[in-house]
């Protein structure tokens, strides 16, 4: 028979017991119990057997060790104990039912937090986009961005400070332990404003670029390394800058403003927001294309938030039909917030 009046010594046995011999069905049932007064309503609420109920109930009450209910005629009766049990049982329940909310916008990828890794190229300008996309969908996610060089995410991958990895593989070839997903094709290419006299040639070669007037990164810059790694390779050699910017928006600026060249990626003019206000010109250069990439640790599955991510990149740099440049007067108005 449960103790009527439980010691300190009881008290303290309880304690060490609840966890261990609780069960969810029978606080389910007591729950129900409480609910509707009633055996009977509870077990048909429940698709019990009353039998089943009351096995429950008794059961209940030999772990917690007081009675809970006093049988009346027309139902039952919560005991004191049973009252002040009551709103802790239903707080186990409301958390629970949390819980199972909770696990299920993560695994849908409604929520949670996402380390994502990318290198302080001039813009890998797709992944802000696919970024933002991701959060008006998903409102409750969480991004943080880690910018560093290729080497040094692939040892944060590994470290698993960052879940995900967007990188260029022109320096790094990663190895076993890592998923490589291919989302596109990148390659340098030389920008120009709409109105600037080269824009409407149907031919260039690389001397007469060399000719014109640039702005480039300073030379201890990461994407300076890159292009000048780049053409180095093909004996290529590097334009004369007339000035020098570290920021992409300034550099973005004195192309549509200054009338200078300037290198940019080819992402930037297949998808990215602004292609149409400045223009590839029509030089290829005969420098490597790089994959651009998702690299993760093979060892873990991808979070949803991770694949979701992937999937927004994905989306977006699909093929896009082709745009014109914009006249330079449009582009002029819009760089100069009119």
């Amino acid at each position: 028979m449960p103790d009527k009046h439980p010691t300190a010594d009881s008290a303290s046995a309880l304690i060490q017991r609840l966890p261990r011999h609780l069960k969810m069905g029978e606080l389910r049932v007591f729950v129900a119990v409480m609910e509707h007064r009633s055996f009977r309503r509870a077990a048909t609420v429940l698709h019990l057997t009353q039998p089943a109920v009351t096995k429950a109930v008794a059961s209940l009450e030999q772990t917690l060790g007081v009675k809970l209910f006093d049988r009346l005629s027309h139902g039952v009766e919560p005991t004191v104990h049973a009252l002040n049990f009551a709103p802790r049982a239903c707080a186990i329940f409301d958390e629970l039912r949390r819980a199972a909310q909770e696990v299920t916008q993560v695994a849908q990828g409604a929520q949670g937090l996402l380390r994502v890794g990318t290198v302080p190229m001039p813009a890998i300008p797709f992944l802000p986009v696919a970024i933002g996309r991701l959060a008006d969908a998903h409102p409750a996610v969480q991004v943080t961005l880690i910018e560093q060089r290729e080497t040094e995410l692939l040892d944060r991958l590994r470290r698993r400070d960052i879940e995900l990895a967007i990188l260029r593989l022109a320096l790094v070839d990663p190895a076993e332990d890592l998923r490589v997903e291919r989302l596109f094709d990148e390659k340098l290419c030389v920008v120009a404003s709409p109105s600037h006299p080269l824009a409407q040639r149907q031919d260039l070669s690389w001397p007469e670029l060399l000719q014109q007037r640039w702005v480039l990164p300073p030379a201890d810059c990461y994407f300076y390394e890159f292009v000048q790694r780049s053409l180095g390779r093909q004996d290529m050699a590097m334009p004369h800058h007339v000035v020098e910017a570290l920021s992409v928006q300034l550099q973005f600026n004195m192309v549509l403003h200054g009338g200078l060249l300037g290198f940019g990626m080819r992402s930037q003019f297949s998808f990215a927001p602004g292609r149409e206000y400045l223009v590839r010109l029509p030089y290829e250069l005969p420098v490597q294309g790089t994959m651009v990439a998702a690299v993760s640790l093979k060892s873990h599955e991808p979070s949803p938030l991770a694949q979701l991510l992937v999937q927004a990149i994905r989306a977006l740099t699909l093929p896009q039909p082709a745009r014109g440049a914009r006249s330079a007067a449009d582009a002029l108005s819009l760089a100069a917030g009119r």
